[in-house]
């Protein structure tokens, strides 16, 4: 079976080509300019644009599941870069995966928090483009899944590894309401379990499920605690309730927007950081067979090793 992945040299995209590999499956790892740390020499890498259709049209040939992970994930930034990417790139990618009647195209979104207002592109692109894949489903019959991670952390995470711990080293790290929102953890093993499993399960099309490692007790300030004594840092003392940062939030957006400053702070992470929406993985074990395998203390162990491995430590 051959499979065609985008956003390759991404933190879930690199994890998934290497699984995929390992599975038994050919596959074609597209990248749009920044090639992944490690290459594997049996996987095909091929470069384009998934905005320009001509740029990937010669790599759908005989591909039997597209992976789509790649998109502009900052939660700021101009508002024309994440439609063109999120939404427009994405119909590109069904309106070539149904010319060559693919098997299965598996895409990549986000979970849902307490609200649906957001003042993140990101978050928008991503919604419209659910609407629009369910609707090919339900119009065309298109064969989507669509995998909403939470949080997804462990060796090589950027968004919620690298970054955090380059705030706490650089002492610019402030806690939400002093850290009881729900760390939505999903170790990277785990959610690559799951998009394996979306594949083998043919008959399971136009859905959306919601994968983390099922837990909704742990909290952002047990996990900052957690990464922050890897480091042997002190403990994160700094708090500031939910409605100051928000509107600390507005007010870097708005320096972004004029001076282009970028913003240590906004609104899509103080929604994150401050959730208390808790999310089930009921769905994702009746319909795919979704068992986390790897815990919150496993996890934790194997990304301090592999940070230990990568003199990341201090």
């Amino acid at each position: 079976m051959k499979c065609l992945v985008t956003g390759a040299a991404g933190f879930i995209g690199n994890n998934l080509i290497n699984r995929l590999l390992k599975e038994g499956y050919e596959v074609t790892a597209l990248i749009y300019n920044n090639k992944p740390k490690y290459i594997e020499k049996n996987i095909k890498y091929v470069t384009g644009d998934i905005t320009n259709i001509n740029t990937i049209k010669p790599y759908f040939n005989d591909i039997d599941y597209v992976f789509h992970c790649a998109a502009i994930v900052k939660d700021y930034g101009p508002k024309k870069l994440f439609f063109q990417v999120n939404l427009e790139g994405t119909k590109n990618l069904v309106n070539l995966s149904e010319q060559h009647k693919i098997k299965k195209f598996v895409y990549l979104s986000h979970i849902r928090y307490e609200s649906d207002r957001s003042h993140s592109f990101y978050s928008k692109t991503k919604q419209l483009a659910e609407e629009y894949l369910l609707e090919k489903y339900k119009v065309d019959k298109f064969p989507v899944i669509i995998i909403r991670p939470g949080n997804v952390y462990g060796p090589g995470a950027t968004t919620w590894l690298i970054r955090p711990l380059e705030s706490i080293k650089k002492n610019r790290i402030y806690l939400i309401d002093n850290g009881q929102g729900i760390f939505q953890h999903t170790y990277i093993d785990n959610l690559i379990d799951a998009i394996i499993l979306s594949i083998k399960k043919p008959e399971i099309t136009g859905e959306i499920i919601d994968i983390t490692d099922g837990d909704n007790t742990t909290n952002w300030k047990e996990y900052f605690e957690a990464i922050t004594s890897m480091i042997g840092k002190p403990n994160i003392k700094r708090s500031m309730s939910r409605r100051t940062a928000y509107i600390i939030s507005l007010f870097m957006i708005g320096l972004n927007k004029v001076f282009k400053i970028e913003p240590w702070i906004t609104p899509m992470a103080v929604q994150i950081l401050s959730n208390k929406n808790k999310i089930s993985i009921e769905k994702a074990k009746k319909l795919l067979g979704y068992f986390p395998k790897i815990n919150l203390q496993e996890g934790l162990k194997i990304t301090e090793e592999w940070l230990e491995k990568e003199n990341l430590i201090c």
